[in-house]
């Protein structure tokens, strides 16, 4: 079997190797060694680092792709989608009219890709607070009901579902998604630190996109955030774009929840990694301008940001490392989705995900699974 070795400055856990070499073979990772180490093929990033793939847990789309209209896409967003790192994702559908639910599933093949690709699907809805509904049309939005819920979850691989735990019967979604082996995250939400706490000791581990569509903290009412402080277990999305959360609390989440409790996250949509123009989001019209995708009405419409952009700008908002850095965007999200026991690290036995970066952190090459499928 042949063997492939990466050399180049390897990010290994919480430190940077001036150099190594990762061995691949049969796809995984055989070994992370010191220094350079030849294979029957060798690549060699001397100027470079060598990091795990990114794992994003929402992609409502990108590069002109919608997910809910065009689920039939997905092969040709997962692999666009590795220009920005991206090797594992979760596709994920906003709030849609119950009646349509059926027809993206019907649509969406998860497995039509064998090398890179989604991880599962996230249900960002349709279980959510109308108050807080962001850019989720109104009228889609629904009462939590066990009947439709187990319905989605026995048609298609589910791995995360965000609801508001404060709705009357979302304790029994959350039991639900959990025996099915889904990961429960609270947002689109108005719930109080109470509310939010209960969810959170009912052993759900997330918060979606922190700050965005919940209630603020108060010094007298600290909501999500507080009781998701509160509780170590929890970690929390965030989109780092400069526009859904300002640079300065961006920092002062990072202080707080440190690396293993963040991972981010870029809520893309179609307009990512595309330029200025009319796309959809779930069938609504939205106009990016600016690298600012827009409802009519104003309401921002998930974002246009690449996963290798949320990585160069938490490290320029933040005083955090490069490893800590990778570890928001490859080994927290990988942690949170289930996947920690083979994504989000260069280390023996794990998915030979790779990204080569450049020494200004753009992206030169990725790997997946041992295969080089970008640059």
């Amino acid at each position: 079997m042949s063997r492939l070795a990466l050399s180049g400055r390897v990010v290994v856990d919480r430190e940077v190797w001036d150099r190594g070499t990762v061995l691949i073979e049969g796809g995984k990772i055989l070994a992370v060694e010191r220094g350079l180490v030849r294979g029957d093929t060798t690549v060699e990033e001397p100027d470079g680092y060598l990091v795990p793939g990114f794992v994003d847990l929402q992609v409502n789309g990108a590069f002109g792709v919608d997910v809910a209209t065009q689920p039939e896409k997905l092969v040709e967003l997962s692999r666009a989608l590795l220009a920005t790192g991206t090797t594992a994702y979760l596709p994920t559908l906003i709030s849609l009219p119950r009646g349509r639910y059926q027809d993206v599933l019907a649509r969406l093949d998860m497995d039509d890709e064998p090398v890179v690709g989604p991880l599962g699907l996230h249900l960002e809805g349709p279980f959510l607070n109308p108050n807080r509904r962001g850019a989720h049309p109104r009228c889609d939005i629904a009462n939590p009901d066990p009947a439709f819920l187990a319905a989605l979850l026995e048609h298609t691989r589910v791995r995360m579902v965000t609801l508001a735990p404060e709705m009357p019967g979302a304790g029994t979604l959350t039991a639900l998604a959990k025996r099915s082996g889904a990961v429960v995250s609270v947002g689109h939400s108005e719930a109080t630190f109470e509310e939010a706490r209960n969810a959170f000791r009912q052993g759900i581990p997330s918060v979606t996109h922190l700050f965005n569509a919940m209630n603020p903290f108060h010094h007298r009412e600290p909501g999500i955030l507080g009781a998701a402080l509160a509780q170590r277990h929890v970690a929390c999305g965030l989109i780092v774009d400069g526009r859904h959360v300002h640079p300065a609390a961006v920092d002062l989440t990072y202080r707080t929840f440190g690396p293993d409790r963040i991972y981010l996250v870029t809520d893309a949509m179609a307009a990512c990694g595309m330029g200025e123009g009319a796309y959809s989001l779930a069938g609504q019209k939205v106009t990016s301008k600016g690298g600012i995708p827009l409802l009519e009405n104003g309401t921002l419409a998930g974002s246009a940001l690449r996963m290798d952009e949320a990585l160069r700008n938490v490290l320029a908002f933040t005083d955090c490392t490069l490893p800590e850095a990778v570890a928001m965007v490859s080994t927290t999200p990988a942690r949170i989705s289930g996947e920690g026991r083979r994504k989000g690290k260069l280390a023996p036995g794990y998915d030979a995900d790779v990204v080569a970066l450049s020494a200004d952190l753009k992206v030169r090459a990725v790997w997946a699974a041992g295969e080089r499928r970008y640059g």
